[in-house]
């Protein structure tokens, strides 16, 4: 899957109307509809994405060349001489992304003697601020992520010539079993220093015994076989409309790895998530001017329906709990901003007049209020 792409800015220009009328028509923001004049601009309020990457590990095991003479030889029983592989569930990330929400785009309407000249949006016209411009965000630098893979040693690079022109799988063991003893040997010997030809320093006793373990840990895997593993990562979107629970997004099998949720050969993954706070009672806050310049107080209004309001309409997100987890195992719990959780409020278009000119700053991750100048 496609990594999450970062929203550049995109500047529209000032769209106004034909200064030749004379009312005193203000900038009006509505729930674009079909039909309605384009002489404005239309937006989205964004929704969250949440993009859970999961992790998985696949271990192969190959039988070794000689694994039916590993009890004779070196007393190690119980070698299978089958090869397997298999799954691990390992981990779980999550992150978040902003797409537009199809159910909540306006539309704005630059009236004549009105002041809104400049509108800032996301590629995908996500509402990031009118009437100030927005600083670039830095863009980190993208780091190529590998698969981890486990690279096995290869035994026949350290074999010997007699080793190599044995014919015999027997006699190759018992050549083998002497050359991994030998090797024991002279290990031991060179750590109670009674070695003929010690290393003269620290650094060269190191090297020396990291050869040995190599060449012995190369040998012995004629016996024992090798194992190898590789670590996987799949993504998977999840774009919750409200609070959901145990909702399946990916299944795992430990012979098939990560599968898609509807699958029913693995075991369900589940995601949950859970408002972690509750708003209070949305309150439409309307400023008297003449109140606030004689007495210095501000009236509030009754709560009315949104959509017979004009204004800017903006998303109050809230905190939620995100959960992935199996019947048997939790991957990760976080909390993350959701805007599909919280609800919408809207500024006044007065604040948009000649007089008052407002700067407003939105989040284009959740469509919150960052600043109104």
């Amino acid at each position: 899957m496609k990594s999450i792409v970062q929203p550049k800015q995109l500047l529209a220009s000032a769209l106004m109307l034909l200064c030749g009328l004379t009312a005193m028509a203000q900038t009006t923001i509505t729930t674009y509809k079909p039909g309605l004049s384009t002489d404005g601009a239309v937006y989205y309020l964004p929704k969250t994405v949440l993009n859970v990457s999961v992790t998985v590990t696949k271990t192969t095991y190959t039988p070794g060349e000689l694994c039916q003479y590993a009890d004779r030889y070196l007393r190690i029983a119980g070698i299978s001489s089958k090869s397997e592989s298999y799954y691990t569930l390992q981990s779980a990330t999550i992150a978040t992304e902003a797409v537009p929400d199809e159910n909540k785009l306006f539309h704005i309407l630059f009236a004549p003697n009105t002041v809104a000249p400049l509108v800032t949006m996301t590629e995908d016209c996500i509402l990031h601020a009118i009437n100030m411009p927005v600083p670039e965000a830095e863009q980190p630098l993208a780091v190529p992520v590998a698969d981890e893979e486990t690279q096995s040693l290869s035994p026949r690079s350290y074999m010997t010539e007699e080793m190599l022109m044995t014919g015999s799988k027997a006699k190759l063991a018992e050549i083998v079993a002497k050359e991994i003893y030998g090797i024991r040997e002279s290990r031991n010997l060179i750590i109670r220093g009674q070695n003929e030809h010690m290393p003269k320093d620290a650094e060269s006793l190191q090297i020396i015994l990291a050869g040995l373990d190599e060449q012995e840990q190369a040998l012995t895997q004629l016996f024992v076989g090798s194992i190898r593993t590789e670590s996987f990562t799949e993504t998977y979107q999840v774009i919750p409309s409200g609070e959901i629970s145990r909702v399946v997004f990916a299944r795992f099998s430990r012979k098939l790895g990560l599968l898609h949720g509807d699958d029913l050969a693995g075991a369900p993954i589940y995601i949950d998530v859970k408002a972690k706070q509750t708003l209070p009672e949305p309150m439409v806050e309307v400023v008297d001017e003449a109140a606030t310049s004689k007495k210095g107080k501000r009236a509030k209004a009754k709560k009315q329906d949104e959509n017979l309001q004009d204004g800017l309409v903006y998303n109050i997100p809230i905190k939620a709990e995100v959960k992935v987890y199996t019947n048997t195992q939790e991957l990760i719990t976080e909390q993350h901003n959701m805007a599909q959780l919280g609800r919408t409020e809207t500024l006044s278009a007065t604040l948009f007049t000649t007089k008052k000119n407002a700067k407003v700053l939105l989040d284009p991750a959740t469509g919150a209020l960052l600043r109104v100048e």
